[in-house]
């Protein structure tokens, strides 16, 4: 593939995963709890190319480095700390620092979470909206826990990678934590990825279109 169509073709999937990941932003605005997620653009390898006489020119002269596109396949989860919004759950909890409650789905499976709306159903557990039960101790407090990473799975939870500690945050009965994202900035940012790929675009259609030319003077 020509070089700059493959340039062309980095910053379209770049743009297009960050509009996927804004997009899931969006969908979660009214989930309890959520945290958004920040792109992270990087780019790729440089190619090397050399102009001229070398030993006319200075070094730095003489290397022309080519970028080679870039990538965004890579987003870290936003940590900061979502508006407490007032609830009158007898089992509804908000998290203030930081820390995830601990839910067991009905098949056994550990899962974190910051949606702390729960509700105690007919035999007496404390559970989600999907029936995963809200871990707790004994006395009846909710502890909070903390890892290196916590990698999304899906309706609003994640899985833990590493050590599982204690965390130091608090909970707050009687009030959910709002997601920590906005409707506006999340609007203004699509905007501004889909400028993107759309320069992208054209930027391909102007190679292809120089390519043919180049090629009907070959002929």
């Amino acid at each position: 593939m020509n070089q700059l169509l493959g340039i062309s073709k980095s910053g379209l999937h770049a743009f297009q995963y960050a509009m996927d990941t804004v997009a899931n932003d969006l969908a979660n605005v009214q989930s309890t709890g959520y945290k958004g997620r920040d792109v992270q653009f990087t780019e790729l390898m440089e190619n090397m190319e050399m102009t001229g006489d070398s030993l006319l020119l200075d070094d730095a002269m003489a290397d022309v480095r080519i970028n080679s596109g870039a990538r965004s396949e890579d987003y870290q989860l936003n940590l900061t700390q979502g508006s407490l919004v007032e609830s009158q759950g007898e089992h509804q909890y908000a998290i203030v620092g930081e820390g995830f409650f601990r839910v067991t789905d009905p098949a056994g499976e550990t899962f974190y979470t910051r949606d702390g709306d729960f509700q105690q159903n007919a035999d007496g557990r404390v559970t989600n909206a999907r029936g995963e039960a809200l871990y707790r101790l004994p006395d009846g407090t909710v502890p909070l826990f903390q890892a290196a990473t916590f990698t999304p799975v899906g309706e609003n939870k994640y899985v833990a990678a590493g050590a599982v500690v204690p965390a130091t945050g608090t909970v707050q009965e009687g009030f959910l934590e709002n997601a920590n994202v906005d409707l506006a900035t999340l609007f203004s940012e699509m905007m501004i990825l889909q400028r993107g790929y759309a320069m992208n675009i054209r930027a391909a259609q102007s190679t292809d279109e120089m390519m043919s030319g180049i090629n009907q003077f070959k002929q």
